[in-house]
Parts: C-alpha cells; structure tokens; sequence
C-alpha cells in the first residue's frame, strides 16, 4: 500500500520563515534559530512554555541531541537576531537552515500526527539555485537520498515532548522570485490559468530583509541575463534610517535598528526625546529612497533594455514597506504592482507549481 504524501510549502527568508501543508494557513515565524544550552542568556517573555527542538537522527547532518529554540520558541526566550548563515556555500551545511526547514514540517503537520511522508517544495535565493552542488547537497540533507532513485532516509526529532519521523520523499525547489510569477499562472490547485498569462513579460522584485532577489521572466521562461541577487534588503534601510535619526537626537543611543524597522512596517514616523514626540518622517523617507536607489541600481542594468515591454511585479516584507519608494523610481519607465499578500506571495506560488508538478 502506497501512503500519499502530505506537500508541505516552505519560503525560508532571513527574516521570517513561511509554510503551509497543503489546504492548511499559512504560518508566518520568525526565522530565529539558537541553541539552547540551559536558560544562560535568554530572557523569558511570558509564561507559555518554549518547546526545544532536538535533532535525534537522520541525514541532515545536524549535531544529534543538541537542544535549539526556533521560530517563535526563540522569540519567546528573548531571541532578536536572525541566524547567521553565510554564502551559498555555507548555506545548505548550517544548522539553523536545515532546522527552519525541518520546523516548517513538523509545524505543519496535523494535530495528532507523528510520522509522516512528506513532498517538500521550497524556494531558494537566486545565488542558490543557480548553483548545482548547493541545489544537490540540500536535496541530500532533506531526503537522504544519495541518488534521486534511492530510497529516502527518515529524520527523527524530537519537538517539546513529541517525536516525530519525517521522510521527505521528495523534494524541489525553485528561485524565490518565480514563485510570485507562478501565482499569476497557476490556479490555487496548480492548473495553468487560461487567460493568456502565459503569454505576459513581467519583471519579479522580491524584496526581503537583508536580501533581494529579481528576475524577468515571459510565462515562466527567464529572459537572458535579467535574473541575479543584490545583498540589500529593507534591514538596511533600517539601519540607516537608525543612523540618521541619531545623527539628530544623539541622546536617542539605545535605538537600535529591529525597533526602527518595525516603525517602517507600522508606518509609525514619530519617537520621543525626552518625553516629547519628534516626527522623523524625513530620515526614514531619505533611508527609504537611499535603498531603493542602490538596489535599482543593481538591477536596472539587468532590466533596462526590455524593461517597457513588461511590468514591474513587487513583493515580500520589504517590498511592502518599500513600495512606495521603488515604485516612485520605476513608474516612469513601467508600471509598477505591488501584489496582495506580498509576504507569503513567494511560498504560495512555490505550493502552485508544486501541485502542477505533481499532477505531471
């Protein structure tokens, strides 16, 4: 008897991390990973319990037994800073990212459910999926298959009190930004849309934390040399709006850039010196557009000479929050969207394409 398996949809970012299982909602966490070690260093937020993670066994390379806090287990201890992963390269050997697509899974399952047979399908960063030996070693760490006809090895971990046994029984992956384009081709159940978008020329600009991603794409064909990866996201814009505003209120020290990010994402414009409101709607608008300049200017010349053809199609966190900064730059030259649900845009074309795939 052949036991269907359940697809679960993950978009690992540097910020937050997004999944779903197939027909579920989707999850949005904080794509915090630490190991824990007692609770030396960790601040305690509230009563709710944290549930460590402890890899058991299987291929993922991951040191067994050791305790970690992940998602919002790790924002619960007090946990602020994203995990550290490195290049490519590095990438797919880290913990913390192998972790947070382990924990998209089990966080995925059904209540009840323990061990499971599951079709991953994930996003990678541009710089990763161009790579073959990166694409290869994660799809090993996953399935434990050291060739594609070879049988998958389970992975035993343990969540709270709970073991689980995953076998991931297949895996694919796609760049990032398509997975945007692919909510406009495919139907929700991953048939191709019969409206001609097909047809279409359109340019993806995902824009995330520390990270963006582009590609111009006609369906989903790449267009030649319009796709690539600029390490600018809207942390940076954080970072220097933080600079400027204490560059004006150098008793406003303690600021740091997370608070100043959130006030980007809240549309908040106002801090206090000295028990008075300060607008500071002037240095977050220059950080704004000081970003969006540097990273148009990565991409334009991948763009430009095709770009009226097509339009401009914006998502992700930071996209959302740097919209109207990009769009202002780009508007004389072509339309410019920002899509609904810029945040899981990428994870629920990831799931579209996925479902296509299977039903080949």
């Amino acid at each position: 008897m052949t036991t269907t398996a359940i697809l679960i949809a993950a978009d690992i970012g540097n910020v937050n991390t997004k999944f779903r299982r197939q027909g579920g909602a989707w999850e949005i966490e904080p794509s915090l990973v630490r190991m824990l070690s007692g609770h030396a260093g960790y601040s305690f937020t509230n009563d709710i319990p944290v549930r460590p993670l402890v890899y058991l066994s299987g291929p993922a390379g991951i040191e067994p037994h050791a305790p970690y806090l992940v998602g919002r287990d790790a924002q619960r201890a007090g946990v602020t800073d994203v995990a550290v992963i490195g290049s490519a390269e590095l990438r797919v050997h880290s913990a913390a990212y192998l972790l947070l697509h382990l924990y998209a899974i089990v966080a995925s399952l059904p209540a009840g459910v323990t061990s499971a047979q599951v079709a991953f399908a994930g996003g990678l960063p541009v710089e990763d999926d161009t790579n073959p030996q990166v694409r290869e070693t994660l799809r090993q760490r996953l399935t434990g298959k050291a060739e594609k006809s070879s049988p998958p090895i389970p992975h035993v971990l343990r969540w709270g009190e709970t073991t689980y046994t995953i076998t991931i029984s297949r895996s694919s992956f796609i760049p990032q930004p398509i997975g945007a384009v692919a909510t406009l081709l495919f139907t929700p159940d991953g048939r191709i849309h019969t409206n001609g978008a097909l047809l279409r020329q359109r340019y993806a600009l995902d824009i995330g934390g520390g990270t963006t991603d582009f590609t111009g794409r006609k369906g989903l064909e790449l267009l030649p040399g319009s796709e690539g990866g600029v390490r600018l996201g809207v942390q940076n814009a954080a970072e220097t709006a933080r600079a400027l505003i204490q560059r004006r209120f150098p008793s406003l020290r303690q600021l740091d850039a997370g608070q100043v990010l959130t006030m980007l994402r809240q549309g908040e414009t106002t801090v206090y010196v000295a028990g008075e409101p300060c607008d500071v709607r002037a240095e977050l608008q220059t950080a704004l557009s000081d970003t969006a300049s540097a990273i148009l200017a990565q991409v334009l010349p991948r763009w430009e000479r095709t770009l009226a053809q097509g339009e401009v199609l914006l998502f992700g966190g930071g996209g959302q929050v740097m919209a109207p900064a990009i769009s202002a730059m780009l508007t004389p030259l072509t339309p410019v969207t920002l899509l609904e649900h810029p945040v899981t845009r990428v994870a629920d074309g990831i799931e579209r394409l996925a479902k296509y795939r299977l039903q080949g």
